[in-house]
């Protein structure tokens, strides 16, 4: 589903990947952690268009993403690869649902009636039915977080990227964002997650890529990575967050 190969992208002098090369299967959940700092979300962010590489390329569903493209183009293979950030993004001036619905008829051209439609079966799916008619600002941060999620749903994406979609969340809120995404990873949306948690990497993840100073360090399972990881670096960094 997605190929990174020898991912470079500089700011200035600062050198923030240095080499990335991974891929994504389809149906896949792939986490990637690492310190504050890592190039982590960077490299999230090249997968969609967001960041454009100094050099490497990467490939989204036999799509060249880093070729030169026209903006239109990109804009086309951006439909299959929904971002999720950790700020969530919504348009204060409308309510959850019309967040949802708003995408759907402005690229994809649905109706209003289909779109709201969507958007609400979506909203029931993550657990916010009843709040289709309420605006973000009466929305708890998991809520918001929720809607930001159906809502990149909502374009049919057949891979979506999470950027520490929890780390904006108060403690005792986290579970519920991250039981929806549970349910996606069940149903078999392929999921590449920067995170920092690590209990949830662990559960749902089938593969684990640690990076740090803009480098894949060491990837592989799951119990691999938490149980008997082989470098240095990487049982460090787990020794501080664990």
């Amino acid at each position: 589903m997605i190929t990174v190969t020898d991912l470079h992208l500089s700011f200035g002098h600062l050198e923030v990947l240095n080499g990335i090369s991974c891929q994504v299967r389809d149906q896949e959940v792939v986490c990637i952690i690492g310190a504050s700092g890592s190039g982590k979300s960077t490299l999230l962010r090249c997968l969609n268009g967001l960041e454009k590489p100094t050099g490497g390329s990467v490939v989204v569903n036999g799509h060249t993403l880093t070729s030169t493209k026209t903006s239109r183009e990109i804009s086309l293979i951006r439909r299959e690869v929904g971002m999720v950030f950790q700020h969530f993004n919504l348009f204060p001036h409308l309510t959850a649902l019309e967040n949802v619905a708003l995408a759907p008829q402005k690229v994809l051209g649905l109706s209003k009636s289909k779109a709201q439609e969507q958007a609400g079966n979506l909203l029931r799916k993550v657990g916010l039915a009843e709040k289709a008619g309420t605006y973000p600002g009466a929305l708890s941060g998991g809520q918001s977080q929720r809607v930001a999620i159906a809502r990149a749903l909502a374009m049919g994406p057949r891979v979506l990227l999470f950027d520490e979609p929890t780390s904006a969340l108060d403690p005792e809120i986290v579970g519920e964002v991250l039981s929806v995404m549970k349910e996606l990873a069940a149903e078999g949306m392929t999921m590449v997650v920067v995170t920092h948690e690590m209990g949830f990497a662990r559960e749902v993840a089938d593969r684990v890529i640690y990076v740090d100073q803009g480098v894949i360090v060491e990837e592989g399972s799951p119990g691999d990575i938490f149980g008997a990881p082989r470098a240095t670096r990487t049982r460090e960094f787990l020794s501080k967050v664990l």
